[in-house]
C-alpha cells in the first residue's frame, strides 16, 4: 500500500509555538480560524512537542468549567506526541492509531522536520478510493458468478 506522504492534507500544517505560552483560547481561535481540527505545538526550532485537538479543549478545558483564557495550552496538549515518518505506510500508521487510540499522528520528515498531520479521515478516504476502483475493476465478476 501506499506510504503516508502520498495521502497526506496538502495544506498547511496549524502549529503554535510553545515559547509565545498561548492559552486554550488561543488554540481555538486558531482552530476555528484555519478550519482545522488541531494544532501542533513546537518549539522555538520548530519541532513538535505536543498536539492539541478539539477533544482535547473539549475533555480538558470545557468538560473541567474552566475558562479557556485562564488555560495554558501547554497543560492540555498531547504529549509526548506521537509521531510517524513520511516515508512509513499507510498500515503502520493505522496500527501506531489504533495501538494508541488517536485520530491523528504528527508525520514527521526524514531529518525530523515537521511535515503535516495524518488523520484517520485521511486513511479512510484512501482506503474507500481502493474499495470502489476495486469494485469497478471486479464488478463485472458478480454478474459472471450469479449466472
Amino acid at each position: 500500500m501506499s506510504a503516508v506522504s502520498e495521502i497526506m492534507p496538502t495544506r498547511e500544517t496549524v502549529t503554535l509555538k510553545v515559547e509565545s505560552t498561548p492559552s486554550a483560547m488561543d488554540a481555538t481561535k486558531l482552530m476555528i480560524g484555519k478550519k482545522v481540527g488541531s494544532v501542533v505545538v513546537v518549539d522555538h526550532d520548530g519541532m513538535p512537542v505536543g498536539i492539541i485537538t478539539e477533544r482535547d479543549i473539549l475533555k480538558r478545558v470545557t468538560g473541567s468549567n474552566k475558562h479557556p483564557i485562564d488555560v495554558a495550552a501547554q497543560d492540555i496538549m498531547s504529549h509526548p506526541v506521537i509521531t510517524i515518518k513520511v516515508y512509513d505506510s499507510i498500515e503502520t500508521a493505522a496500527a501506531v492509531m489504533a495501538k494508541n487510540r488517536i485520530k491523528r499522528l504528527v508525520v514527521l520528515e526524514q531529518d525530523g522536520s515537521l511535515a503535516g498531520v495524518l488523520s484517520i479521515t485521511d486513511i479512510t478516504r484512501k482506503l474507500a478510493r481502493i474499495l470502489a476502483t476495486d469494485y469497478k475493476r471486479y464488478g463485472h465478476l458478480k454478474a459472471m458468478l450469479d449466472l
